[in-house]
């Protein structure tokens, strides 16, 4: 979910459109590029599913170079460590659970941690 999130802040602060829904359908339209290619290697690094990641690593270095490869696996890999510690520490968002995130919540189908206020 705060994968997510981040990706709508730096997709506002860019001014680059998407349709969150792109984050569970890489079929939906999305102005970012390689978007395809980043989901799939970002789905496999957190499964670390080891033949998935070595084919979709692949794709995307001939989509958008080795230097984008790396990029994307430290983002993956800092959103990851961001959230453990946040998950570790019982974060909420406070009494009430923000507007925004209620609402891509309701987009992507899913329910927020049950640490997370409602």
């Amino acid at each position: 979910m705060s994968h997510a999130g981040m990706l709508r802040a730096s997709c506002e602060s860019s001014n680059t459109d998407i349709d969150m829904r792109v984050v569970v359908d890489p079929d939906k339209p999305c102005g970012v590029p390689h978007y395809r290619e980043l989901i799939a290697f970002t789905d496999a690094l957190l499964a670390r599913d080891t033949k998935s990641l070595e084919e979709t690593r692949a794709r995307l270095r001939s989509a958008a170079g080795g230097a984008a490869v790396r990029r994307a696996a430290a983002v993956v890999g800092n959103f990851q460590m961001m959230n453990r510690a946040l998950d570790t520490l019982g974060a909420t968002f406070g009494d009430k659970l923000p507007s925004r995130v209620r609402e891509l919540a309701e987009q992507f189908g899913i329910q927020p941690p049950s640490h997370w206020p409602r």
